[in-house]
């Protein structure tokens, strides 16, 4: 499966910890998409396109991510994250705001799948041992 990375720009370009982002998107796969969000970013689209190891872009244009409001840009990413199995982020103010919004939503679906856990006596799990 493909890694998202979550780009953060100022609807004409790209911020440089973007390009960071995707470059650590490329160590876990070559397929890596950006999703660029907010309000008339085609520009920033753009730029993606031309990032090294960028194989897709996704550009939401709309209102609601005009200020880039991490509850909006978290729901937007929940969009389509479903398709990932990665998803980056810029180590950001942004990044650290919108990810932890993301991620129970993302993961949740995940560990539903999941076949149910059997419970381990104390001697089978010595991680869990006390003294």
């Amino acid at each position: 499966m493909s890694v998202l990375v979550l780009a953060e720009h100022d609807n004409v370009s790209l911020k440089p910890a973007t390009l960071h982002a995707i470059a650590a998107a490329l160590k876990i796969d070559s397929d890596v998409h950006v999703l660029v969000a907010g309000k008339v970013c085609g520009a920033a689209a753009q730029g993606a396109a031309q990032a090294a190891g960028v194989t897709k872009v996704l550009c939401a244009d709309g209102d609601s991510l005009a200020h880039q409001l991490a509850e909006n840009m978290a729901a937007q990413v929940l969009a389509v994250a479903v398709a990932y199995s990665h998803l980056v982020a810029p180590a950001t103010s942004m990044g650290k705001n919108v990810m932890p919004r993301v991620l129970p939503g993302w993961m949740l679906p995940k560990f539903q799948k999941l076949p149910p856990c059997w419970a381990s006596t104390p001697s089978s799990a010595p991680f869990m041992q006390a003294t």
